[in-house]
Parts: structure tokens; C-alpha cells; sequence
């Protein structure tokens, strides 16, 4: 039978109206969003005190962390370039909370596309590796970043100021991973520091930069940029329209397409394979477009509209070059700050995030072939990092930051793809109300959320204020490095200050930097940097430009000085001996429990017809194993197809294998069983129908649970 999304027939048993309850709840939850909005006036308002006063003694448990900075054990004195690349899978079980949409954002149950780190080592002779890190997350973080340090130095001869951590900034992945409490708090709908997740995500990483340096070979490398246009808008074009050299008199709808930054730079790495020939190891990229093609309400992790040029760079490279190992394409964003995707009105979700991914693909593998003729083994890089207290050290050149960071309303109106219901439109808390009387505090033209309450209830030391700012060469481009958002204009004007400070450098590289990428987001996250016309207007961007509207000229100075100073080769670093940081807990991942029961069918698959902006597909559910064993960081889920009496084969739509590490499969908890067990549905999307052809759901075993099948449909 075919039946449509509202009108699923459960059979009678406790576990059907435990599931029954669970989809209503989701409806409700859908349908009274306007609650939520209630809950974040409250702190934003006089309750927001004693709202946040029982919230912070709620997060009595703590974690303490004492890192020290040390120096590699490991000298490497190899001979020319080598490259080493690892992807490993840090996709979570379900239960977390989800970070980008703040209080909007929902507890994942699932997820729609797997999330990765992937690793790119690079060695030079003698001189001190560069390893970048792309995440899926919504940004790295300075804990991560100098823990990972602390064990890699141990085995490897990576040093700290070498690490380059950067998140996608997917809107779809879970957060609490931050050094600071402020993050841990607000950046999604759950507050606090999840300490087992924390580390799940750092020994997944450490182990996957461990082996991208033990794997290392003879590598060439090659570097270059395209423009990408037509697939962003900038969604604060008043903002951007006070720049003073916007050139924008009268504004026009257009304008939203030439507002952004449409570059794509390209970091390509070929390798030496066992048959001597050098084929593509991997790709890293960057390109400026927000990680939030899929709506706050959304329930499943995944990586955004990144997950599409993510894979398919990685599997048209293995199809091509047939390569002895996993190739990886890591993908960064670079000015996304006011760079909304630019999905069809009312149509954020997959469908959107796919058709704009698939177009970043393309464009992906242009520029991957035209790099293909300007690999050299002979390629340089070279690096300067340092740590900044902004607390001790909030000036820089002519630039000084706020002593005291501060929210302002237009952050709690939220930005046009991810709007706070009511605040959005309403006068002094969303977009375009800066204040015009009192603007000579440090804090200019913003409005403070909460109003003094907020410096009586957000404790400053719970603010971020350590930041890590790199500036990492390879060949003749330079990548960027800040744990903000940055603007379009901001990164402009940080390019244009950078190659400035490139004529000046004390120390020349055989190539000079004529390109460079921001990279926002990485080894931390302070929100936002807008330029200061751009903070004067107030948009989303300047109310959460928490530093005031300086940041933008503390960082370029910042930038520029780090590049004057770089060396020619190898790396350059500033950073305290050893840190410690004191985290409010809260614990979200699963209660570890023992399974006792066994797999079964508890529905038979289905299908179901697409709808106004959703996707046909077969689903089916069954009880398995609870979420602390189901372990959906290793496969689970694949399709499997048969023609006539021949025998199961696994599915392969358009030269892909059907299975969870794509973009096609979705698994989400349903609701607890008994005896350790848990009820999961499983949905394919967009699915092959074949008249000849039979298909059945195939589960990998877990635990004392061996590989299980749905019925065939």
C-alpha cells in the first residue's frame, strides 16, 4: 500500500504508541515554535536574570583541562615533499543537541549524511609540518585544537602552531565542545560542555592525524582559484551598502548576487602510488556560502550543502584514477559571514541543499582538473601562528577592542535563514535598529540584549577570549585563519592588507602570496566580524560582533603582521607555555546499557509519495540495539537488490553504492524498547525503481547482533 506522510498506520502494541506519541510530539513541537520564542524573550528580558541564575547553577558539575604546549619528540629528516591524507567518521549517536540555530535548533534523533574530519599532512625536507583539519562541525575549537596538539606531539613531529582545525560551520551538527562557557551555552538549544562527546571527537581526530602522518609520500602539489557565481546572496545588503567603498547609491534586488564573494580556492595534492605514478591524494577547498540550506527545525545531523562537493569530488577522483587509497576532498568556508545560500523562498531543506551542492561540485571538478597541469614537487609552505588574550592584549595598531564583550539584540532577531519568529520583525530587537543617541561607549551603535542585565548575568571570564590567528602559505596562496564569521568586505579588506604586508615581508619564500582565502571558523569560534560601517547598521552580523567594531581592524592588523613576520619556509610560532580551562558539564550522550533483546521487523517498508518540498522514499522500521551501542560512527545501513531468482546484490544508483556514508539514507531513534532495545526508522530518498528488480534494507550487525534485512519490496 502507498500512503503519504499523514497517514501512517501502526500496528496495536506498547512500542507503536510509544512511537505515536514521539511523531506527535514532533508535530506539536513543529507547530508551536512560537514557544520557543517565549523562552528566549525571557532572557533577553527581566526573567532572563533569574532565568539564567538557575540555568548556571543547574551547570554545577565541571571539567577541568591542564594542556601544556609541547615540543614534537619526533625530528623528521626526509628529503622533498610528502603529503599525507586521512577521512575518519564523527558522526554521533543520537540525543545531542544541534549547533547554529541556537534555542531554534533541535536534538538530533539521527542523521541524513554522515559528518567527517579530514586531515591533510604536509612535510618539507626538515621543516615543521602544516596539517589542516576540515571538520563537519560548526566550527573548531581552541580545547580541540591544543589537546590534539598536547598527544600529537608525543608521536609525531607536528607542532602546535602547525594545526590548522576549521569547521564547515554546518548548521547541523552538535556543538558543546568549546573551550569557553559562553558557546558551550548558546550556540545550541542545550547548554553546557558534553565532556564524552568532547572526546569522542578528539581521539577520533588524533588517530586520523596519526595516520595521515605515518602515511605519507611523495607528494606534488598545485594551487588556484575560480569564481563561483550565482549560487549565494548577501542577505545584509544594507549592511554591506555602508561600506564606503560599496559604490552602492540607491540599493537594488540584484545586488544581492554581487555582494559576495564568489572565489573558490584550491589546495590539490597528488601522491606517490605503489605503481610510481602520481595520482590525487587530496583536495582542500574553500568557497564562502552559510551552512544553512537545511531549516532549524531539522532533526538529523548532517553536513549541509558541504556534504555534496565533499563526496562528490572524492568518488569522481577514485573512479578516475583508480588510486590505491581513499581520496578526500575537505572543504572549508571562507567569507560566509553575510554569503546566505540562495535557496528557493520557503524551500530550505535537502532538496535546496542537494541541488546547490551538486552545483559546487561541478565547479569543484573543473578547477581540480585545470589543477591537474600545475603540480610541482617543488612546491614551499610556511606558517606563523599565535594566541591572543584579547582580555590582556585588546589593542593592535590603531585598533583596540571592547573590554567587554556584549550581545546585542539584533543577534537575538536572528538572520534571515534562521529567523527568530516575532523578534525578527520587531522594532529594536531585530535587524536595522542601532541605536543613534549614545553611541560613544565602546560598543557604538548596538543595543544590548537584556539590557544591564546582561552584564550582571553573563559572567565576562564565561566569554571567549583566547584566539588562535594563523597565517598558513602554500605555494603562492595564503589561507587565513580566525575563529570568527567574516563578512564578505571584512575578507576583502584582510586580503588586501595581507598582500600589502607580503612586500614587506622580512624573509622571502621562492613564491610570493598572490591569492589568498580567509578561513573562518577555525581553531575556535567568537562569532562574527563585520567591518565598522557594516557594524553601525546593526544587522545580524553586527549584533554578534561581540569584541565591538573594532574586531575587523584588530584582526587585519593582526593578519598583516603575521604575514610581514612569516618565514620563508617551515613554521613561526607564539603561544603560552600550558592553559587551563574550567567547563560547566552537562551530559546528552546515551546512557551506556546493556542490550538483551533482539533485532525485528516493526513495520514493513513503505512508500511514500513526494509532497510540496520533500522527497518520495521507502521507509521501514525496526528494533535494534539502544543509542549508546548503535555506534553510527561505523556503517550500518545499506540497500540491497536482486533481479528474479539471482542472488542480493549491494545497489549502486548513477555509479554510487547505496549506503549511509552518501546523501541518500536516513536513520532516526523512533523511541526505547525493552530489554536494552530501541525502535529506529530508516528512510531511503530519491530511491531506483526497477520493474525487474526487488530491493530490501540491509542493517550491519552490532554487538552479538548479526546483519539484519527487511522485508524485500
Amino acid at each position: 500500500m502507498i500512503y503519504n506522510e499523514n497517514s501512517l498506520k501502526y500496528p496495536v502494541s506498547k512500542e507503536s504508541i510509544l512511537i505515536f506519541r514521539n511523531d506527535l510530539i514532533e508535530q506539536l513541537t513543529r507547530r508551536n515554535s512560537i514557544l520557543k520564542i517565549f523562552y528566549f524573550r525571557l532572557i533577553l528580558t527581566i526573567p532572563f536574570f533569574l532565568f539564567f541564575t538557575f540555568g548556571f547553577v543547574n551547570c554545577s558539575d565541571s571539567t577541568t583541562y591542564v594542556i601544556k604546549n609541547k615540543k614534537p619528540s619526533v625530528v623528521s629528516n626526509t628529503k622533498g615533499l610528502f603529503a599525507g591524507a586521512s577521512k575518519v567518521d564523527i558522526t554521533p549517536p543520537p540525543g545531542l543537541p544541534l549547533a547554529g540555530y541556537s534555542m531554534l535548533a533541535n536534538t538530533e534523533k539521527g542523521f541524513r549524511t554522515k559528518i567527517y574530519a579530514r586531515v591533510i599532512y604536509i612535510r618539507k625536507d626538515q621543516h615543521s609540518p602544516l596539517v589542516l583539519i576540515q571538520t563537519d562541525l560548526l566550527s573548531g575549537s581552541l580545547l580541540l585544537h591544543h589537546k590534539l596538539a598536547e598527544r600529537l606531539a608525543d608521536k609525531t613531529d607536528i607542532s602546535l602552531g602547525g594545526i590548522v582545525l576549521s569547521g564547515t560551520h554546518t548548521h547541523s551538527a552538535p556543538g558543546n565542545f568549546y573551550e569557553n562557557n559562553f558557546y558551550n551555552e548558546f550556540a545550541g538549544n542545550k547548554p553546557g560542555f558534553e565532556k564524552e562527546w568532547y572526546e569522542f571527537l578528539e581521539d577520533r581526530i588524533y588517530n586520523a592525524v596519526l595516520e595521515a602522518y605515518q602515511s605519507a609520500k611523495p607528494a606534488r602539489i598545485a594551487t588556484g582559484k575560480s569564481n563561483v557565481w550565482g549560487l549565494t546572496r548577501n542577505r545584509s545588503i544594507e549592511a554591506f551598502a555602508a561600506n564606503r567603498n560599496s559604490g552602492i547609491e540607491e540599493i537594488k534586488t540584484e545586488q544581492i548576487y554581487e555582494a559576495i564573494n564568489p572565489e573558490m580556492t584550491m589546495i590539490r595534492v597528488d601522491a606517490k602510488d605503489k605503481d610510481g605514478a602520481f595520482k590525487p591524494l587530496a583536495v582542500y577547498s574553500t568557497y564562502s556560502i552559510h551552512g544553512t540550506t537545511v531549516p532549524s527545525w531539522n532533526k538529523v545531523v548532517n553536513a549541509d550543502v558541504f556534504a555534496y562537493p565533499e563526496r562528490e569530488l572524492e568518488l569522481k577522483i577514485k573512479e578516475e584514477f583508480k588510486t590505491d587509497w581513499e581520496p578526500l576532498h575537505a572543504v572549508s568556508n571562507a567569507t560566509h559571514g553575510d554569503n546566505s545560500p540562495d535557496y528557493r523562498e520557503d524551500m530550505q531543506g535537502f532538496i535546496e541543499s542537494k541541488r546547490l551542492g551538486y552545483e559546487i561540485s561541478k565547479k569543484s571538478y573543473e578547477l581540480f582538473q585545470l589543477l591537474g597541469k600545475k603540480l610541482n614537487s617543488d612546491v614551499t609552505y610556511s606558517y606563523n601562528s599565535k594566541e591572543v588574550d584579547v582580555y590582556e592584549n585588546p589593542k593592535m595598531g590603531d585598533a583596540e577592542l571592547c573590554s567587554r564583550p556584549v550581545a546585542g539584540t539584533a543577534l537575538t532577531g536572528g538572520a534571515e535563514d534562521g529567523m527568530t519568529p516575532v523578534l525578527f520583525w520587531l522594532p529594536f530587537w531585530g535587524e536595522g535598529w542601532p541605536r543613534y543617541i549614545f553611541t560613544g561607549g565602546c560598543q557604538g551603535h548596538k543595543r544590548t540584549a537584556g539590557s544591564f542585565f546582561q552584564y550582571i548575568v553573563l559572567a565576562k571570564k564565561n566569554f571567549p577570549h583566547r584566539m588562535i590567528l594563523q597565517s598558513a602559505r602554500i605555494g603562492d596562496t595564503a589561507l587565513l585563519a580566525v575563529p570568527f564569521e567574516v563578512t564578505n568586505e571584512s575578507g576583502r579588506r584582510f586580503s588586501n592588507a595581507v598582500l600589502e604586508a607580503e612586500k614587506l615581508r622580512t624573509t622571502k619564500s621562492k613564491e610570493m602570496i598572490t591569492q589568498t582565502s580567509v578561513l573562518s571558523c577555525t581553531n575556535g569560534y567568537f562569532g562574527y566580524t563585520t567591518t565598522p560601517e557594516e557594524y553601525s547598521r546593526q544587522h545580524y552580523e553586527g549584533g554578534h560582533t561581540i569584541y565591538g567594531p573594532a574586531t575587523q581592524p584588530f584582526l587585519q592588523a593582526h593578519l598583516a603582521d603575521l604575514v610581514k613576520q612569516m618565514p620563508s619556509e617551515g613554521g613561526k610560532e607564539s603561544f603560552p607555555d600550558s592553559w587551563e580551562f574550567q567547563l560547566d558539564t552537562k551530559r546528552y550522550m546515551p546512557e551506556k546499557k546493556e542490550a538483551k533483546g533482539n533485532r525485528e521487523l516493526k513495520e514493513s517498508p513503505r512508500l511514500v509519495l513526494a509532497e510540496e518540498n520533500s522527497e518520495k522514499h521507502w521507509i521501514f522500521r525496526y528494533k535494534d540495539v539502544n543509542p549508546s551501542l548503535i555506534q553510527f560512527h561505523q556503517s550500518l545501513i545499506s540497500i540491497q537488490y536482486k533481479e528474479d531468482k539471482g542472488e542480493w546484490k549491494t545497489l549502486q544508483q548513477d555509479g554510487r553504492t547505496v549506503n549511509d556514508s552518501g546523501t541518500e539514507l536516513d536513520i532516526r531513534l523512533q523511541g526505547n524498547s525493552s530489554q536494552g532495545m530501541s525502535i529506529y526508522e530508516v528512510r531511503w530518498f530519491n530511491p531506483e525503481f526497477h520493474a525487474k528488480r526487488k530491493y530490501r534494507f540491509t542493517i550491519a550487525p552490532r554487538g552479538t547482533e548479526k546483519e539484519f534485512y527487511s522485508p524485500e519490496f
